[in-house]
């Protein structure tokens, strides 16, 4: 036996629940990830932010005899000694020219600093996980560096691993043949 107070408030229940507009619908979250944007030369690349420590103006350097050619010296950061290499230079793609807008990407191999010198640093950009993608095609000299690409609907980004870059044997070739 239902008093009518009670029966009242199950009518105003129906009519609440009939009406509501409910919740809104959940959606995924998508993942994201940060990359720095760069040009060499005409091409354009971007590498995950967590691998490059720092990016610098183009610093004094001292001149080392008897290195490759892409190897442009040393430069004192903060105190560090820190080797600068042209970055085209090393890849084989002609060489950074002094320009204002040419910058160094500081990266380390595990505790020793690398500064690449690139053309320009195009700043940073976020890019969603879901758009990474193995690249088809490595281009000519990058296939040790480059093994994917994010694609954008305007336009696609070739990743250059800057960790694969440090840790190849090349990069300690520095003295000439």
């Amino acid at each position: 036996m239902s008093s009518p107070a009670f029966a009242r408030l199950r009518a105003l229940e129906g009519l609440a629940l009939a009406r509501a507009a409910g919740l809104p619908r959940r959606e995924a979250l998508t993942r994201h990830w940060t990359a720095l944007a760069f040009r060499l030369g005409s091409e354009t690349f971007v590498s995950p932010l967590d691998q490059v420590a720092e990016i610098l103006p183009m610093p004094a350097v001292t001149r080392l005899p008897l290195v490759q050619p892409w190897v442009l010296g040393l430069a004192n950061l903060r105190g560090e000694l820190t080797p600068i290499i042209d970055t085209m230079g090393f890849l084989g793609r002609g060489h950074v020219s002094p320009d204002p807008r040419a910058r160094v990407l500081v990266s380390r191999r595990e505790v020793w600093p690398l500064g690449l010198v690139v053309s320009e640093s195009l700043g940073l950009r976020h890019f969603q996980v879901e758009a990474r993608r193995p690249l088809e095609q490595p281009p000519p000299g990058l296939d040790g560096y480059v093994l994917e690409e994010v694609v954008e609907p305007w336009r696609s980004w070739k990743i250059l691993d800057l960790q694969r870059l440090l840790h190849g044997e090349d990069v300690l070739r520095t003295a000439l043949q």
